[in-house]
């Protein structure tokens, strides 16, 4: 039997278990792995889920800060892949009509899911009333949300990347992955595009933190891409002399 200090008990004895120790509040919690997910989107689902849990709720500032590396390491893995492998979507309609397909949810496996889904009830459970009016609490019941959503911004990513490589290449101009990956990013973030001047890549992964948080069942119509005639448009007016080797 445990004393504590105020000379209570907790009634575990012989035959008795004792209760289940609660998870500290700074533990680390992993999640998962699946096959299905790409080892960069669960880095930026990872690192997402470590800042929210060390302040319990989302402050714009903290996550974009925590979410730069894992946002620039997977946007250069989606663009790379889409310069050299994905089809060719030169044309601004080709282009729209692939955007505004509805999103695909990663095949989590439902262990996976249950496994994260307990893990991060216990990662909250002591933020209580609190939790209850921050994002955090959000997140914690949406994590498979916020897989599709990373997901889809990678694809989102790759789509924008592959009509600025293939237009350029048609026009006569090689593009500079880096180039291409720059304007990209700024294309999807909403940002004016100029390729010399490097993106905040932990902005755009809030923009998909924060869709995963407002998404509802089902998680794939929640993380649709929400304009996809303005990113169309947006890409198209991009002066490709401008991805070239400076």
């Amino acid at each position: 039997m445990i004393t504590h200090a105020s000379g209570t008990t907790d009634g575990a004895g012989p035959g008795r278990p004792g209760p289940h120790p609660e998870p500290a509040p700074d533990a680390v919690v992993a999640v998962p792995t699946d096959p299905a997910v790409p080892d960069d989107v669960r880095g930026v689902v990872q690192t997402a889920v470590d800042a929210v849990g060390r302040a319990g709720t989302i402050s714009a500032s903290a996550a974009t800060d925590a979410l730069e590396s894992a946002g620039r390491s997977l946007s250069r893995r989606a663009v790379a892949d889409a310069a050299t492998a994905r089809p060719e979507l030169a044309d601004e309609r080709k282009l729209h009509d692939a955007l505004a397909d509805k999103p695909r949810l990663p095949a989590l496996g439902s262990a996976t899911t249950a496994a994260v889904a307990l893990r991060f009830a216990g990662r909250f459970r002591k933020l209580g009333f609190l939790a209850k009016r921050t994002p955090a609490f959000l997140l914690a019941t949406a994590i498979p949300a916020l897989v599709a959503s990373v997901t889809r911004g990678a694809d989102e990513l790759g789509m924008v990347a592959a009509h600025l490589a293939h237009r350029a290449r048609a026009e006569g101009v090689e593009p500079d992955i880096e180039r291409v990956r720059r304007a990209a990013v700024q294309i999807v973030s909403h940002r004016p595009v100029d390729p010399e001047t490097e993106p905040s890549h932990g902005a755009l992964a809030l923009i998909w933190l924060r869709r995963a948080v407002r998404a509802a069942l089902p998680f794939t119509a929640g993380v649709a891409t929400a304009d996809p005639a303005g990113l169309a448009t947006a890409a198209a007016n991009v002066d490709t002399t401008l991805l070239g080797p400076a």
